[in-house]
């Protein structure tokens, strides 16, 4: 049976060393008071934006709008640093690692959802906050044994890596955790700035 609907998202895959960085990072913040859901390190990527539960009647269209986007967006480099909660007061929910935002990756995320709202996708209304999400909290028993794992590694920084391209993800979801199949990759143009490696 043909699926009528895809759960979607685009997003910047990560290279190896920055995967191993963040299995490390989870290992410093694991803590038994605190059971955060963490997510498998090799399915963290850098979400350019959720699409959600997408009429497959769409994905053509959107292929195309995202390769006339690939065809006039540059590459660039990102730094990975920093380490935090959604919210940062209150409940946290989200534990996350820093993006360091560019004008480049601002440019891609804003020409991806002005893009892809002439299909009906509704634009975000928060301001993008590029992050890396560690893991999800449900539940906060020790606020202080929180605290006291992001202050072990407050000072993270991952370093740089450059951005070639970025990917149109199918996510399909099991008992294990979500399963990401790759279905569409766009590269990026380069210019003589960009740093190879």
């Amino acid at each position: 049976m043909k699926e009528d609907k895809l759960r979607l998202f685009i997003a910047i895959e990560l290279p190896s060393n920055i995967i191993d960085g963040l299995r490390n990072v989870q290992e410093e913040l694991k803590d038994k008071s605190n059971k955060p859901s963490w997510a498998k390190p090799e399915n963290i990527h850098l979400t350019l934006k959720f699409l959600g539960d997408t009429e497959t009647g769409k994905i053509d269209s959107m292929v195309n709008i995202l390769e006339g986007i690939a065809g006039k967006s540059f590459g660039f480099e990102i730094s990975v640093k920093g380490v935090g909660t959604f919210p940062a007061a209150g409940n946290p929910r989200v534990i996350w690692v820093g993006i360091e935002e560019n004008k480049d990756m601002l440019q891609l995320y804003n020409n991806i959802e002005e893009g892809l709202a002439t299909l009906g996708f509704e634009k975000e209304r928060r301001d993008f906050k590029p992050h890396l999400t560690l893991g999800r909290i449900k539940f906060l028993n020790d606020r202080a044994g929180l605290k006291r794992g992001l202050e072990k590694v407050a000072g993270l920084n991952l370093g740089r890596f450059a951005v070639a391209g970025f990917a149109l993800f199918k996510s399909t979801l099991t008992p294990e955790g979500a399963i990401h199949t790759r279905l569409k990759e766009y590269t990026l143009q380069t210019t003589d700035k960009k740093l190879r490696g």
